[in-house]
């Protein structure tokens, strides 16, 4: 016990000498703080703040302002935490262990902004502390600004050193902004640190083959294979590669090897049949090659659709009407697969017939009802079709079944807008910002949105001049910023980015709004020019034609 109570006091003095200009210097203070810090190394908090409250009677030092914070902290009492903290920065504004005490108690509290406040202030006395950096991204994560938290992980990384966390969320986050090419480079140096990371090297080779870089994809799918020579899987996956490089004779050679094996299932056999199929349109051959397969599958599995839709789809190039028949009855034998009803109906949409794919698309989606694919195409399809309001119930269901999808996202909003939905279309964008941020087509359409509503201009110019900085020859996001300018009354500045849309891609909308633009400018023949150049491209745009009537 003696012994115990010895190394208590040394420690409390070590602290104290070591930490003197923060601490009591009053005698009496001395000794309750003593005391207090001794029923806190015991555990004892209730006794250690007593004794701590009453030092601070004697001597408001900040050190025991400090000491209370740290024990509020202790027993998550947050707010008495940040209120003892303050007390202490307000003594030693300098303080930079009080300020990163401070930015942990706001981050707790959940009150970012202050915690990046002061997390910036100690990175500009400590900018070689990695800590302070990741948890400066980290804060602007929090608070929806990725491109910020970038700067940040990529100072880390680029003059420090690789850690796997720092590199994981910059990973998530370039892919979030479709950059592809960062993305599999980050992921490629998170595979420095852990080279025999399986899940990292796949993760690795589908950011490449979204780029798409099928080179790289190939070379980690092979080195997959260097340490498990008999993945189906990987070796199916090199053969498509194969295929979409064009590197069709090699493909066929990976397909000799596989198509030998007893061990591949159904499936893998179909996707090789698929992958000569989809290999078809740059290589004839390829398409033979897909039919023997088909042909073979359907007599070797004759209770299973997918060979027989495929000879179909692939037979429906000469014989339309016998292929589509076949469609028919595959659906009333098959009708318990939501599969079925997506490949029947996309037969339909991709040749813009879309009465039919709707008509499919949505007799699956009341069927399988939780299908994500089958409520996204029926909804889609609708838009496509101008038919919103009866778009709007399955584009719900999908954003249910999927709240980040981005092109649910996408269309609902649109869908909303149209049909003067605002309060829908609003919390539609603030819900669709919290998986998007930073997303150029969402901040584009939200700020045209706004726009058109003349409602908070100022934060829909911000958002727009967004996607502009990041796609200056984008005719669409021109066009959009220039006419956030324009409902601003900025006509000069609009007619600079509508105009240069329009050099970029003339279609009736922009020749609309640029002649909008001259005729607030007072220069009606400019103005005459642009809306008639509009009218021949929809003879039928009864608004363009009551503007050019206005000055006839």
């Amino acid at each position: 016990m003696n012994r115990t109570i010895f190394c208590l006091l040394y420690f409390i003095n070590f602290f104290l000498l070591t930490y003197a200009q923060d601490y009591p210097v009053h005698p009496k203070a001395v000794e309750l703080f003593i005391e207090g810090k001794t029923y806190e190394l015991q555990d004892n908090y209730l006794a250690a703040i007593n004794k701590y409250q009453e030092a601070l009677k004697i001597d408001e030092s900040p050190g025991i302002y400090y000491a209370l914070s740290r024990l509020y902290s202790n027993v998550s009492q947050h707010t008495k935490a940040l209120e003892y903290i303050l007390l202490a920065l307000k003594i030693q504004p300098d303080n930079l262990l009080y300020k990163e005490h401070a930015a942990d108690t706001y981050i707790l509290i959940g009150d970012y902004p202050k915690a990046l406040e002061h997390l910036k202030e100690i990175s500009l006395k400590k900018p070689d502390d990695i800590n302070i950096l990741y948890n400066i991204g980290r804060m602007y994560e929090a608070l929806k600004q990725p491109s910020e938290a970038l700067k940040y992980y990529e100072n880390i990384t680029e003059n420090y050193q690789y850690e796997e966390t720092v590199l994981m969320r910059m990973a998530d986050i370039y892919e979030s902004f479709g950059d592809y090419m960062n993305t599999a480079a980050t992921i490629e140096k998170m595979l420095t640190l852990n080279p025999t990371d399986l899940q990292l090297r796949y993760s690795a080779a589908a950011a490449y083959i979204k780029i798409p870089d099928y080179d790289k994809a190939i070379r980690i799918y092979e080195e997959i294979l260097k340490t498990d020579p008999n993945n189906n899987e990987v070796q199916t996956e090199i053969m498509k590669l194969y295929f979409r490089s064009h590197r069709n004779k090699e493909a066929f050679e990976k397909y000799s090897k596989l198509i030998e094996k007893d061990t591949l299932d159904f499936i893998s056999k179909m996707n090789i049949a698929i992958a000569f199929f989809q290999a078809s349109s740059e290589d004839k051959e390829a398409l033979g090659v897909s039919k023997s397969i088909l042909q073979t599958l359907k007599e070797a599995y004759p209770d299973q659709w997918m060979p027989v839709f495929y000879l179909a789809y692939i037979d429906s190039r000469q014989d339309k009407e016998k292929s589509e028949k076949i469609f028919k009855e595959l659906l009333q034998k098959n009708d318990t697969s939501a599969e079925l009803y997506v490949q029947v109906g996309f037969y339909y949409y991709e040749q813009n017939r879309f009465q039919q794919a709707v008509e499919i698309f949505s007799e699956g989606a009341d069927r399988f009802r939780n299908d994500f694919r089958l409520n996204y195409l029926t909804g889609n399809t609708f838009y496509r079709s101008g038919r919103n309001r009866e778009a709007l119930p399955y584009l719900e269901r999908a954003m249910e079944i999927s709240p980040s999808d981005l092109n649910v996202l996408s269309n609902l909003g649109l869908v909303y807008d149209d049909l003067k939905m605002y309060d829908e279309c609003d919390r539609l964008y603030e819900h669709a910002f919290k998986y998007h941020p930073d997303n150029n087509l969402l901040l584009n359409n939200y700020a045209y949105h706004l726009a058109e509503r003349g409602e908070r201009l100022k934060e829909a110019e911000e958002m727009s001049r967004k996607t502009i900085e990041r796609e200056p020859e984008n005719a669409s996001y021109l066009d959009t910023y220039g006419w956030i300018l324009f409902k601003m009354k900025d006509y000069k500045n609009a007619l600079k980015y509508i105009d240069k849309a329009v050099k970029l891609s003339r279609n009736e909308t922009l020749l609309d709004h640029l002649g909008d633009v001259y005729e607030a400018l007072g220069e009606i023949v400019k103005a005459l020019k642009a809306w008639k150049e509009a009218l021949q491209l929809n003879p039928e745009n009864e608004s363009i034609k009551n503007k050019i009537k206005k000055y006839n």
